[in-house]
């Protein structure tokens, strides 16, 4: 996590790198088999606004315009990852609010009338969400829920939940598939690519992140980006129209990124962004 001391966020080095035993595991992996392990999730961004403006975000920062998944664009991603027999986390967001979209209970169902094996997620700022409408999305196979709420007074009461969230809270209180995460807004984020303006002050270079080994983010237009820290879609490793996702996945870019990654160094969007996912998710 990025720590902020007088507007200036550090990290501090660790007396040993948390993921070295991933990157034994990757670089022997590639070696072996000439390429990478499958992602392990799918984040698709069916829209790119949202509805809060959280100061420490991307969106407060950036001029980010309005953008809509196609129907067929979002079947197409389906379908593919059934074809190739995936079963782990689908996330039907990025950077944005996802109850925004009108047809998310439709892309939930058509996901599920395709597979069972999909885990299909949300993250929302419960702004807009009520019991009856999370009632709805579990009923048609959203598998979990998590509920940023943020709030200004969170330090006052660091207890206190929306309004809104309530009714949720006491409805949902014993079901796992649902968690309320209790935010603020002063919070800091890693600074997105160099899309959130920060002052850094890194004792070493930002070094490894698994973010671009187990993750693959499509954008609202089908463009297969780097990481979930792209905020602007500034990469693009093929789109779903033109090649398959195992292909856009495989593509000589994405892993231009990762080999530099596994040499702890960053190159193009990676060296702007402070973000350092060095923690083990493969061995």
């Amino acid at each position: 996590m990025i720590q902020q001391s007088n507007n200036i966020n550090t990290r501090k080095c660790q007396e040993a790198l948390i993921a070295d035993s991933d990157v034994e595991y990757l670089k022997n992996y590639v070696d072996k088999h000439g390429l990478y392990p499958l992602f392990q999730q799918v984040l698709i961004e069916t829209r790119t606004d949202c509805n809060n403006n959280c100061p420490f975000c991307p969106h407060h920062f950036n001029a980010k315009p309005l953008g809509i998944m196609n129907w067929e664009t979002y079947k197409l991603i389906i379908d593919d990852l059934v074809n190739i027999g995936f079963s782990g986390r689908v996330a039907l967001m990025v950077s944005n609010e996802p109850l925004l979209e009108e047809r998310l209970i439709d892309m939930i169902a058509y996901a599920k009338s395709k597979t069972a094996r999909l885990f299909l997620d949300i993250t929302t700022n419960g702004k807009i969400l009520t019991l009856d409408l999370i009632d709805e999305l579990f009923l048609h196979g959203l598998d979990n829920i998590n509920i940023n709420d943020y709030r200004g007074d969170r330090t006052s009461y660091p207890d206190k939940i929306s309004s809104n969230l309530t009714p949720i809270a006491v409805a949902y209180k014993n079901n796992p598939k649902l968690t309320i995460q209790k935010r603020s807004f002063d919070e800091q984020l890693p600074n997105y690519g160099g899309n959130i303006p920060q002052k850094n002050s890194f004792e070493a270079d930002y070094g490894f992140c698994n973010f671009p080994f187990r993750k693959l983010v499509i954008d609202y237009s089908g463009n297969t980006i780097l990481c979930c820290n792209d905020f602007m879609s500034e990469t693009n490793m093929g789109n779903v129209h033109d090649k398959s996702l195992i292909e856009c996945w495989n593509d000589t870019i994405f892993n231009q990124y990762r080999d530099a990654l596994l040499r702890h160094e960053r190159i193009g969007l990676c060296s702007r962004c402070n973000d350092c996912q060095d923690y083990n998710v493969f061995i």
